[in-house]
């Protein structure tokens, strides 16, 4: 249960300076000045009448979002609704925190303290001594917003409104309230002692400017990038890339409620592009989604601004390429042409087979006579014995055998002659085959 400290002593509704020196005065209206200069560059303008919503869920402590519009400005006079979308009822105060105790803030032991102008270690909630965690001003009380329910209340003063629901601590939003051209309220709220009159001569101020564009280098592959951002309530002390998640991982510490980041990518260092078109950065603070928006897009860069809870220590800034992994040449391995492998043909002689040359088959002529001497007798010839030797049968008598006798030598001589001429005949085929043979081989080579 969260418990609220509250001091006897500490009744009054309004501040009042203690009696400090005119120098004391304006030492403190140049540290106003430069803290609402500062907050102009980052605080997001509004209309006069603004309308803050509470998120459904708020009440839970881990829950990404509690406020639809946590940081803005107005002006006095103006008058802001808030809209209850929770579940539960709420109640808002307004205050400052206590800085030394934001790092290690207790919400189960959240103190909550009611503001005293005149005790110094409360009002100077900076101190050591301090042992609240908020400090109520007294400025901004509201009843109970039960669930759908809405409450109003105006802005009467200059300066930051830190709001809160002491009940859920970790529920607050800003607003800083500027001067408009036609008010006459240009103090902080404090009223200043009317009978204090004499004036310390004081050198002109130097101008206040904004907060100044800081630079940490991070190595993406081995090769060094400079980063370039501006911060508000928080510091950033290292930045480190992760390549296999395409991401920007910011080591931060958080010294306020909710710090707030403005970094710039160079599009040829750090990108998110899907299907050819820009898309939207991831950003987890402690592995939670937390609230970004792209305020600047040019061709050659992509500007965010970034809402860091308190006590988160890693804000990862998820894309989708880095640009040196991007431009860097892809090696192209050359292929490997394997030399094709030529078989030299096997040319087979061909054979050529010799032509088979018959030797022509001569028949004798069939004859059905017979030699002398013999005679025909069922087609074969027998010798005839009718009649002597010398003698034929002519006319069935015998009579004197007038045929010439051939001698042997001269059926020799006519079977010598028909030898060689066949011998002749063949040399002749053979000599013709051989001759063709050579003629196909010289052609061929």
């Amino acid at each position: 249960m969260l418990q609220e400290k509250s001091f006897d002593n500490l009744k009054f509704e309004t501040l009042h300076f203690p009696n400090v020196s005119s120098l004391m005065k304006i030492s403190l209206g140049l540290i106003l000045f430069t803290m609402i200069s500062t907050v102009m560059v980052y605080a997001q303008t509004s209309s006069d009448d603004v309308v803050v919503r509470i998120i459904d869920g708020a009440n839970i402590k881990n829950s990404i979002q509690h406020f639809d519009n946590p940081l803005f400005s107005s002006s006095p006079n103006s008058i802001i609704t808030v809209i209850n979308n929770d579940s539960v009822s709420h109640t808002l105060v307004s205050g400052s925190d206590n800085s030394n105790r934001a790092s290690n803030i207790n919400y189960d032991n959240f103190l909550v303290c009611e503001f005293n102008p005149n005790d110094i270690q409360t009002y100077d909630n900076q101190t050591d001594e301090n042992l609240c965690d908020f400090n109520k001003d007294n400025r901004i009380i509201t009843d109970i917003i039960p669930p759908g329910n809405s409450v109003s209340f105006s802005l009467t003063e200059v300066g930051t409104y830190r709001i809160i629901d002491p009940d859920y601590p970790w529920m607050d939003f800003v607003i800083y309230s500027f001067p408009d051209s036609e008010s006459n309220n240009v103090n902080s709220g404090f009223p200043v002692d009317d009978t204090i009159t004499e004036q310390i001569p004081v050198s002109e101020p130097e101008p206040v400017t904004a907060s100044s564009v800081e630079t940490l280098s991070v190595t993406v592959d081995g090769m060094p990038f400079d980063v370039e951002y501006t911060v508000m309530g928080l510091n950033v002390y290292e930045i480190e890339s992760d390549t296999d998640s395409m991401s920007l991982i910011f080591y931060v510490n958080v010294n306020d409620s909710i710090g707030t980041l403005n970094v710039t990518f160079d599009r040829i260092f750090f990108d998110s592009i899907y299907d050819g078109e820009d898309d939207s950065f991831f950003v987890l603070a402690d592995g939670d989604e937390t609230i970004s928006r792209e305020i600047q897009t040019t061709a050659d860069s992509r500007t965010l601004t970034i809402e860091i809870p308190s006590g988160s220590e890693e804000l990862e800034i998820i894309g989708s390429v880095f640009g040196i992994t991007k431009e860097l040449p892809s090696v192209i391995e050359a292929p490997v042409i394997e030399a094709p492998v030529i078989e030299a043909p096997v040319i087979e002689a061909p054979v050529i087979e010799a032509p088979v040359i018959e030797a022509p088959v001569i028949e004798s002529p069939t004859t059905n006579e017979c030699g002398p001497g013999t005679v025909l007798e069922n087609d074969v010839c027998i010798l005839d014995q009718r009649c002597g030797p010398g003698t034929v049968l002519e006319n069935d008598v015998c009579i004197l055998d007038q045929t010439p006798v051939t001698t042997p030598s001269s059926g020799n001589s006519k079977e010598l002659i028909m030898g060689v001429t066949v011998a002749f005949a063949i040399a002749g085929v053979i000599g013709v085959i051989f001759a063709i043979i050579s003629k196909a081989n010289r052609n061929k080579h």
